[in-house]
């Protein structure tokens, strides 16, 4: 019996081992080791920093920044393995076998830390499908950006929007709301730092030194907490790059696309006077990342079913107006604009899946 006990307690531990080596599923979750990435700075400064700089920043005419907004904006909500795919293959640019893998894992090591993503107790691994597995994703409004008492001084300001906003920020025929499901429509996907240059170089009209830089940022955190973003133990400081890598989105788990997002849907054309052409009992909309569908995800799209969504369709062509898809189930596939009750795909590809929408 006292036998059975302790392999039992052995194989305990090994399962709380193994819990505890679990890789993270995101990267700002510590996705590689310190000392990795120190021994990927050797690499990068061997090899890489005479294209991308020693700041990461790029040099004009050899490589793109592989630091800052404009690079954690091209892989946010992509994975690990993405990017480990794009540096094992392609680089360095046309000599890509000059460097071992091991190497260039320990240099996609050193650039998740220097974009400010922090270390872990695992090394990363060099198995695509286990970085598949790890999402890439920016530090955002749900992580605390700003202090209670910054919202609270916030709020002692927002009495002078509240003439053009109304008394709950709802909106007026005057001004767009600044809280509920459209103003995060309206903003979702961009920066702190744009609503906040919006806030204080234009508002209020026509008097906007009424308020200092200051308390227009702390209105900005007044506005996130009202929106339900939660506070926490720092404030949003006025700093161009550190705004600009806050992101505003949805809460994981929230339904629906993001805004801007390129999407597909199916759903029944209907032309509409004189509100233009709609896609009707259309599915809810899914982000992909390709423009147009192949032969697969047509095959796919046609066994879905109708969904209860209608979306304005813009950029028709000229095979839709000509009448023939009139009525019939389509595939969808454009940018997703979303704006309080309304919806809209600038559309990239309308394809016809051989039904009508009354059979």
């Amino acid at each position: 019996m006292t036998r059975v006990i302790a392999a039992c307690a052995i194989v305990a531990a090994a399962s709380i081992g193994i819990v505890a080596q679990q890789r993270p599923k995101n990267v700002r979750e510590g996705a590689y080791t310190a000392d990795q990435a120190q021994r990927g700075k050797a690499g990068f400064e061997g090899v890489c920093m005479r294209c991308h700089g020693a700041a990461l920043t790029g040099s004009e005419g050899n490589g793109p920044p592989i630091k800052g907004p404009a690079f954690l904006a091209h892989w946010d909500k992509d994975t690990l393995g993405s990017l480990w795919v794009k540096i094992r293959d392609t680089m360095p640019l046309g000599v890509a076998g000059t460097l071992t893998d091991d190497v260039k894992l320990q240099i996609l090591a050193y650039i998740l830390q220097q974009n400010g993503f922090p270390a872990g107790a695992t090394e990363l691994p060099g198995d695509v499908s286990a970085l598949d597995e790890i999402n890439i994703q920016q530090r955002g409004v749900w992580d605390g950006v700003f202090t209670a008492a910054q919202a609270d001084r916030g709020g002692q300001s927002v009495a002078r929007c509240q003439g053009c906003h109304g008394p709950q920020l709802g909106g007026t025929d005057r001004a767009p709301a600044l809280k509920g499901d459209g103003f995060v429509a309206n903003w979702e996907n961009g920066s702190v730092n744009k609503l906040f240059l919006k806030i204080r170089d234009t508002m209020p009209p026509s008097n906007t030194d009424s308020l200092s830089p200051e308390a227009k940022l702390d209105v900005v955190a007044y506005l996130l907490r009202e929106n339900g973003f939660p506070a926490g133990s720092s404030e949003l400081a006025a700093n161009a790059d550190a705004l600009d890598s806050l992101q505003i989105t949805r809460k994981v788990g929230d339904t629906g696309a993001p805004n801007f997002a390129l999407v597909q849907v199916v759903g029944c054309l209907t032309p509409g006077q004189p509100s233009g052409w709609r896609l009707t009992n259309a599915t809810d909309p899914v982000v992909t990342r390709d423009n147009t569908p192949n032969a697969t995800a047509l095959e796919t799209a046609k066994s879905k079913a109708l969904g209860r969504q209608t979306f304005g369709l813009v950029s028709i062509d000229a095979a839709a107006k000509s009448g023939a898809l009139d009525g019939r189930k389509v595939e969808a596939r454009g940018l997703l604009y979303r704006d309080g009750s309304y919806a809209d795909i600038n559309l990239t590809s309308l394809k016809p899946l051989g039904t009508s929408c009354s059979n």
